[in-house]
């Protein structure tokens, strides 16, 4: 993969979680995709969530899609149904990050790319307009897989308390289209980095090593 401006890090294609010992019997994070997404793109989005977090990472067994949260009136899928379900999973993990297909909204917003509980546990991401450039047309499979693991990693940033930066190479700027989210880097500024290291010693979250 050739994704851009992520200061020579590259999106792994493998969760790898073998290399580590001494981990704990179940990740910091559990991905679980909601109906049809892709081996790939869930394998891809794991690995990068270990790799750029540095927390153990869990892929679920898959489940339904999310039809309970979808709107008669938008054509959508409500973002904080999904998230309040996936807040009530009895899975251990602390965080639970889904991945559907489905294009998502918030009353306010006609459409998000993800959404997720601010110091909660819950984070969802939609494949859904990550498949296009804005004027409609598709894009490489590099490009989408490098924005679905950049709107991942943004997404379970915000559980834990990261809120949007205002440094330009960071990957918690706020994004309010494609253009935005494929101009990010995939790394945290260092103040962003600093306030994840206060997180993690909040919440006790065991780090893998670096």
């Amino acid at each position: 993969m050739s994704p851009v401006n992520t200061g020579g890090r590259k999106p792994k294609e493998n969760p790898g979680r073998n290399e580590y010992t001494s981990l704990p019997k179940h990740g910091v994070v559990g991905v679980v995709r909601l109906g049809t997404v892709g081996e790939a793109v869930l394998n891809i989005v794991a690995a990068n969530i270990q790799e750029i977090l540095h927390v153990p990472v869990d892929i679920l067994p898959s489940r339904q899609p999310p039809e309970f949260a979808y709107s008669d009136r938008r054509k959508q899928y409500h973002a904080a149904l999904i998230l309040k379900k996936l807040a009530e999973s009895r899975r251990p993990h602390p965080r639970i990050l889904a991945l559907v297909s489905v294009d998502l909204f918030i009353p306010v917003l006609t459409h998000v790319f993800g959404e997720a509980q601010m110091g909660g546990r819950a984070a969802v991401v939609s494949l859904h307009r990550l498949r296009q450039k804005e004027e409609g047309s598709r894009v490489s499979l590099d490009t989408f897989y490098e924005r679905a693991v950049k709107v991942a990693i943004h997404e379970v940033a915000h559980t834990f308390d990261l809120v949007h930066c205002s440094q330009a190479e960071c990957i918690m700027r706020f994004s309010s289209g494609l253009l935005d989210l494929d101009a990010l880097p995939l790394f945290f500024c260092e103040y962003c980095e600093a306030f994840l290291e206060e997180a993690y010693r909040r919440y006790e979250i065991q780090r893998l090593p670096i």
